[in-house]
């Protein structure tokens, strides 16, 4: 293959990579949107809830839906953030050194993932509903 072809072939790669990054980032996005929707209707049970007496139950099960749905997203969101992190490895383990178009993505920083919000909030929500969780046991 001569430089030329190469140099097309990197230009349709990288345009086909940023695609499936987008494609990556809006399925994070719709999943936060539903981690934080979901959440959002199970506080305002709970806050509709607590101060009954007999509704020890109900606010039991509300924390363990809010634990599962925060797992249940974390996953997701970590399944599509590896897909991310393999689509950069690819691009770079698979462009030419001719390749002097724009980057695939704007920036990719690996350091201190653990505040990023996709891996955050599904943490301080399970922290959240443990807490309230305690709580309801205890008020007994």
């Amino acid at each position: 293959m001569n430089d030329i072809e190469q140099l097309k072939l990197d230009y349709e790669n990288a345009k086909s990579i940023r695609s499936m990054i987008e494609h990556e980032n809006n399925l994070q996005n719709y999943r936060l949107t539903w981690l934080m929707t979901i959440q959002g209707l199970l506080f305002t049970g709970l806050g509709f809830a607590w101060d009954k007496k007999d509704a020890m139950g109900l606010v039991t099960i509300f924390c363990l839906v809010g634990i599962l749905v925060a797992i249940s997203t974390w996953s997701a969101l970590k399944l599509s953030d590896s897909a991310l992190e393999n689509l950069v490895k690819w691009w770079e383990n698979n462009k030419s050194e001719q390749y002097t178009g724009s980057p695939i993505i704007g920036l990719y920083n690996r350091k201190l993932t653990v505040l990023r919000p996709w891996v955050a909030l599904p943490w301080i929500f399970i922290g959240a509903w443990l807490v309230i969780l305690f709580q309801n046991l205890m008020r007994q």
